[in-house]
């Protein structure tokens, strides 16, 4: 019987090198607001790394190191405080450390202490979303045919006041590394700064019934003269042709 052959390291490195790729898939986010999230990312993956090297390390050294040569015995350590103590503060360290930068990291998202330059209230329903521009008379309307866009300018603070018409839904950009719950009955407000222009694509990610699945939105981010020229439009005509109106 022929030994089983061992892996070449070459497939060791391939797996390697693939979970460093899917490690640095984290988008960076098109928002103010979510570069912390995207920094609290960062820090969380260094540190994790740090710690799968020291561990690993370890688990190989003890491997190598203590390896059996015979059928001894080895000498048996039964306890030692100070070894104890100090795997023990290590972690809680890292933990408050992690806990002091996530509450920072969310502090920042969610301060509203500024001024908004434009108000929007964001209705989720089944199986749609309304985006309604307060004190312009410009609305949004979608439905499961059609995909609504929400149109803002790039660099204003966006204000949203999200509501639910029915059941839980949830509002979810990937690209601002952000998203919170519709409830209803509740009134949820947080603030978008969009820093560059584009299309970007978000969606209900949480189950809401039999179509769920076509509860998706765009958000078109464009120019401030774009954006004043498309808010002049929309209210003269109820915002008539655009997608999902």
């Amino acid at each position: 019987m022929q030994p089983r052959r061992r892996a070449p390291a070459a497939r060791w490195f391939a797996l390697a090198a693939l979970v460093l790729i899917a490690a640095g898939c984290t988008p960076q986010s098109v928002t103010e607001q979510g570069r912390a999230a995207y920094s609290l990312y960062n820090l969380f993956m260094y540190i994790a790394a740090v710690v799968f090297v020291v561990v690993s390390g370890l688990v190989v050294w003890s491997v190598i190191r203590y390896r059996r040569r015979d059928d001894e015995l080895p000498t048996q350590t039964h306890g030692n405080n100070r070894l104890e103590l100090t795997w023990t503060l290590i972690p809680t360290v890292i933990v408050l450390v992690l806990f002091v930068f996530t509450m920072q990291a969310q502090n920042k998202e969610l301060d509203q202490s500024g001024k908004a330059d434009v108000n929007i209230t964001v209705t989720a329903f089944q199986w749609s979303w309304r985006f309604t521009y307060e004190g312009t008379g410009a609305e949004v309307l979608g439905s499961p045919g059609q995909v609504p866009e929400m149109v803002v300018p790039v660099g204003q603070t966006i204000r949203i006041k999200l509501i639910s018409a029915d059941v839980v839904h949830s509002f979810y950009v990937p690209q601002t590394l952000f998203k919170r719950q519709a409830i209803p009955g509740t009134d949820n407000f947080f603030d978008l700064t969009f820093e560059k222009t584009g299309l970007f694509h978000g969606q209900c990610t949480q189950f809401c019934g039999l179509q769920h699945a076509d509860m998706v939105y765009r958000v078109r981010v464009v120019t401030q003269g774009e954006y004043q020229s498309w808010l002049a439009a929309a209210t003269r005509r109820g915002a008539a042709g655009q997608p999902g109106t």
